[in-house]
């Protein structure tokens, strides 16, 4: 079953951003999240880096610790991807860069004014590590409307994983097109019939821009792990990539997006499993690459740090 999610970093290139495994492991690191960390009332959009009124978590409200390691993982991301912009038209330097930047700076190299195109990309990169992601991402997901809905009927203060995985789940599943007979699926393969299900019965399948498995290369039937919430929505984790991403339509309609609220979740068992893949609670067994939540290559080498450049206590 592995070698239906088989993976090569050599041959098939990580498309999800290095930061996007380092938050998740910056929350892992990070621990729960008490419920009086959330925010209420709050707007995204008004969030300026260089301006400490707009800042949420002032006064007697403590900022989660996760995300002050994921604001420091943003800021030293800003200072390694300087070389680039500075040997734009040196492709043995841009060897080392993200996949997608790299791609963005080649094209710029092309354009008429090659200067002043890097300079954007450059502009935007910047604004993304410093007000999209913690601003316009981090916070919204930080919220009591956000993760707030999925701890809402768990015990304590603090719900760690045992409490978040009495109202959240994370099942193994066959998931099937429309036109194949399910419990024909079943029955093929030796599986209990309610854990072979067709997409188009899950949540992500009844948006109003619906992502499926196949636009990530998947071919059904294929077992996943799907995330089952105390919201009401089912979600599956797709692989993609060297990880998981969540097929909810907060993470997968804008791209700047790193996480969504069932990714932090996620990323705050698999903390307390001390694990970089996410736990199967039910259902029937699925893949090891099905499971893995962050790049093994990216969890051994991240040091979570402190806004000011400290290692983690």
């Amino acid at each position: 079953m592995d070698r239906d999610y088989d993976y090569e970093v050599d041959r098939d290139p990580p498309n999800v951003e290095p930061i996007e495994h380092q938050i998740r492991l910056d929350f892992m690191f990070g621990g729960a999240i008490r419920r009086d960390q959330l925010l209420g009332d709050y707007n995204p959009w008004s969030y300026k880096a260089e301006t400490p009124a707009t800042h949420p978590w002032r006064g007697v409200k403590q900022k989660p610790r996760g995300l002050d390691y994921a604001e420091a993982s943003c800021d030293v991301w800003i200072r390694e991807e300087e070389m680039f912009y500075e040997h734009a038209d040196d492709d043995t330097v841009l060897v080392d860069a993200p996949a997608y930047l790299a791609a963005r700076i080649r094209e710029a190299s092309e354009q008429s004014d090659p200067h002043e195109a890097v300079r954007k990309v450059r502009k935007d990169r910047e604004k993304w590590y410093q007000e999209l992601i913690p601003g316009a991402n981090l916070r919204q997901i930080l919220k009591e409307s956000s993760y707030g809905s999925l701890i809402e009927k768990c015990i304590g203060p603090t719900p760690d994983a045992n409490h978040l995985l009495e109202h959240n789940t994370f099942v193994g599943m066959v998931l099937v097109d429309d036109d194949t007979n399910s419990d024909a699926i079943a029955r093929e393969h030796d599986l209990d019939s309610v854990y072979v299900l067709h997409e188009s019965a899950l949540s992500h399948a009844n948006t109003d821009e619906p992502v499926a498995l196949a636009d990530y290369g998947i071919e059904l039937p294929a077992p996943v792990l799907v995330g089952e919430y105390d919201s009401g929505s089912q979600y599956p984790f797709i692989p993609w990539g060297d990880a998981l991403t969540c097929s909810c339509p907060y993470k997968q309609s804008a791209p700047f997006r790193v996480m969504c609220k069932h990714e932090l979740l996620a990323s705050i068992v698999c903390g307390d499993h001390d694990s970089i893949f996410i736990p199967l609670t039910r259902g029937i067994h699925v893949p090891h690459r099905a499971r893995r939540f962050v790049s093994p290559e990216i969890a051994v080498s991240h040091q979570p740090q402190t806004a000011r450049g400290h290692p983690s206590p």
